[in-house]
């Protein structure tokens, strides 16, 4: 193996040669996991689909009225959350006002009620609706009953609660 007076190297002793072989394990391993057969994507979204539709008809609202709701967060407040956040509550309300969401949707701000001595002091409630248009068929000074998953409450010093949270709202 030599050629005008020089050792040839093996090829497997190049290291353009362990490139390549790095290169061909790469693509093979890392390859077939961006493929999938289309008609079995397809059945795992159904079989998806079909299981979160059954969790959501499962899933009945609890209904809770805003008195309740303050006396728990008055009390125990991580309690309070641990019962409400994240629960499908129902509830009635007056509306208030009506305003495009910080982040998305419409924020729907209801009349919750007095529960302190302080005659200035009025806990709100605000329900965010993702449906922008569902949100424009409210009328201010008019009551409906809203279903939406709890988020918390804003305590300030002294337990006043100022105002419960909401978020996937709709009306019922």
């Amino acid at each position: 193996m030599e050629k005008n007076g020089k050792v040839k190297k093996p090829i497997f002793k190049k290291w353009w040669f362990w490139l390549i072989v790095v290169i061909v394990i790469i693509g093979a391993v890392g390859g077939g996991k961006g493929k999938t057969d289309k008609a079995d994507n397809k059945k795992d979204n159904k079989v998806e689909t079909k299981s979160e539709s059954k969790k959501q008809e499962v899933a009945q609202a609890t209904p809770v009225t805003f008195e309740q709701m303050v006396t728990d967060y008055k009390a125990n407040g991580s309690a309070a959350d641990e019962k409400y956040k994240n629960k499908e509550l129902e509830f009635t309300g007056k509306v208030t006002k009506i305003t495009d969401g910080v982040i998305s949707g419409s924020d729907v701000t209801i009349e919750a009620g007095k529960f302190t001595d302080n005659e200035y002091m009025e806990t709100t409630a605000t329900v965010n609706i993702k449906d922008k248009e569902v949100a424009k068929t409210l009328v201010s000074g008019q009551e409906y009953t809203f279903t939406a998953k709890g988020t918390g409450a804003v305590v300030l010093d002294g337990g006043w609660v100022s105002n419960l949270t909401f978020k996937d709202g709709s009306i019922k």
